[in-house]
C-alpha cells in the first residue's frame, strides 16, 4: 500500500477546533494513493493515514478524512487544511492548493447541542 506524505496547515490563533482530531496532533498526513511516495504497512497502519474523499455538490468537492473509522457521528471539518506541492496531489485533486481535512468527531450528545 502506498501513500502521499502531505503537510497540515493550521490557524494558530483558533486553537484546536477538531476536538483533537489527527491535524492537531500530527504536522505531516499520509494520503492513500497508488504512487505515492511512502509504504504504508498494511497490517499496522499510522494514526495519520488519511484518504480522498470525492463528493459532487454542484462541482467536484474534496476533502480528506482519516482512514480509521469515527467513533462518533462521523469525521467533519475541524478546520485545518493540507496541502503539498507534489503535482500528485493536484492531479488527484483537480486544483492546486491545500483541502479541507475532516478528522473533527463527536458524540452523539456534543453533536445536538452545537447543531442547535
Amino acid at each position: 500500500m502506498k501513500a502521499l506524505s502531505v503537510f497540515v496547515y493550521r490557524n494558530s490563533c483558533l486553537g484546536d477546533c477538531t476536538n483533537g482530531g489527527i491535524s492537531a496532533k500530527h504536522d505531516r498526513l499520509l494520503v492513500l494513493c497508488k504512487d505515492g511516495n511512502v509504504t504504508i504497512d498494511e497490517e499496522n497502519p499510522p494514526e495519520n493515514l488519511v484518504k480522498l474523499v470525492h463528493r459532487v455538490i454542484g462541482r467536484d468537492v474534496y476533502h480528506l478524512e482519516p482512514v480509521a473509522p469515527a467513533a462518533g457521528v462521523g469525521w467533519m471539518a475541524g478546520g485545518n487544511y493540507a496541502g503539498t506541492s507534489d503535482s500528485l496531489f493536484s492531479e488527484m485533486t483537480g486544483i492546486y492548493g491545500a483541502i479541507s481535512i475532516h478528522d473533527r468527531d463527536e458524540d452523539q450528545e456534543t453533536y445536538d447541542i452545537l447543531s442547535r
